[in-house]
């Protein structure tokens, strides 16, 4: 199931900004603890591999709409899952509403309380601005 395959690429996406350490083995293991078959396990590397590739690009779109908020402020695993829901919506066609809705079940599982609306504000931003932009 993709949910699964999403959570296991959050470890991933986390265990590499906080310490660098997802490496293949990490990778096997966390499909294994998640029982991904070989089209979660497909869709997993490619949104893990897309979300690291356009990781600082990503952040800086986040950066500009959490004006307020520096980079360095956004907890760890919130950032990992608002990168991960937008490279869904703009390089893996991941309807916005579903990327999203996806992003803040991860935030509910594994931040802080507060973090679920900074996330869902932040992504929803984020997709108003696509929208507007799309329009013009």
């Amino acid at each position: 199931m993709r949910t699964q395959a999403r959570e296991a690429v959050l470890k991933l996406l986390f265990s590499k900004l906080f310490d660098n350490a997802a490496d293949e083995h990490s990778k096997h293991i966390l499909y294994c603890e998640f029982n991904l078959n070989d089209e979660d396990k497909a869709f997993a590397e490619s949104l893990y591999t897309t979300s690291f590739d356009k990781f600082d690009e990503i952040n800086e779109e986040i950066s500009k709409i959490s004006n307020s908020y520096s980079s360095q402020r956004i907890f760890k695993v919130d950032k990992c899952a608002m990168v991960m829901s937008i490279a869904e919506m703009n390089y893996l066609n991941t309807p916005k509403v579903v990327a999203i809705d996806e992003a803040v079940k991860l935030v509910k599982k594994y931040s802080t309380e507060n973090s679920v609306n900074f996330v869902n504000g932040i992504l929803a931003a984020y997709k108003n601005n696509a929208e507007v932009e799309k329009v013009d």
